[in-house]
């Protein structure tokens, strides 16, 4: 009883410390929660079925904090839902079809995806840094650009999240900030309100499609751990307000110099473990 009592609580803390991520950061808080889901599988000796589960529960988790984190921003008038939407509905279309090679075909090559993403991090993080010292680069005043020019941001972070389910927050931000040039707290509202949209339709794709080797037969949907999200998701939905209202009191270079550390701590992730 009392093991089954720190599992517990080491699940709610996990997921309280990815939810604070997700709210200051705007991403999906992927980072904190597939490395727990990978301890999980191992315990169970899955073998098989390790990417489906990994990517199934992150992104269950993922999309409650992103709709707990979205109705926080639209409280607060910081994010824009038709952006949003049309950003989420191309990214929907990438990561679908990427879910759909990789599930049936097992196209799925990590090695040459790590190596893809990390150059992209790398990029991201020289970028962001170069732009620090850079005085007005982004308006102070709001300004949306035409939402086509979302339509970029959404493909790719379709791909991201379906190849990684790290909820694609990682590229929207950078993608929203330095090449739309808005602010880089809208930027996080922004990204945090895409990512339930994205994640939506791959929950329902991995709930209906059966596992290979089962876990828990009486408390799992397709892909979905019950056990395992419920307290995760319980300690994201939280702590993902108290990320948000940090991120509102600190500066946007602060924001951004936080955010380049994410980077790189995911990039390390990435590439050692």
């Amino acid at each position: 009883m009392q093991w089954k009592f720190k599992k517990l609580f080491f699940f709610l803390l996990v997921g309280a410390v990815g939810g604070f991520l997700a709210g200051l950061l705007g991403v999906g808080g992927g980072i904190v929660f597939v490395p727990l889901i990978h301890v999980v599988l191992e315990q169970h000796h899955i073998t098989d079925d390790t990417v489906n589960y990994t990517l199934a529960n992150s992104l269950a988790i993922v999309f409650a904090v992103g709709v707990t984190g979205t109705m926080k921003h639209l409280k607060i008038k910081n994010t824009h839902l038709p952006s949003a939407l049309v950003t989420g509905l191309f990214a929907v279309i990438t990561s679908l079809y990427v879910s759909y090679f990789i599930y049936y075909y097992q196209l799925k090559n990590q090695v040459v995806f790590n190596g893809i993403f990390a150059a992209l991090l790398i990029l991201t993080s020289i970028r962001m840094l170069m732009g620090m010292n850079k005085k007005n680069e982004t308006p102070q005043t709001l300004i949306i650009p035409p939402v086509k020019k979302f339509i970029p941001a959404g493909l790719f972070a379709g791909v991201v999240t379906a190849l990684s389910g790290l909820g694609g927050g990682i590229v929207m931000v950078p993608y929203f900030n330095k090449i739309l040039k808005l602010p880089i707290k809208f930027s996080t509202g922004l990204s945090l309100t895409v990512i339930p949209i994205i994640a939506f339709p791959l929950l329902i794709f991995y709930s209906i499609n059966l596992p290979q080797e089962v876990i828990y037969p009486q408390w799992q949907i397709g892909h979905l751990l019950l056990p395992v999200i419920f307290p995760v998701i319980t300690g994201a939905v939280i702590a993902s307000p108290f990320g948000i209202k940090v991120s509102q009191k600190q500066s946007d270079k602060t924001i951004t110099l936080v955010f380049i550390i994410f980077v790189l701590l995911t990039l390390i992730k990435i590439l050692v473990f």
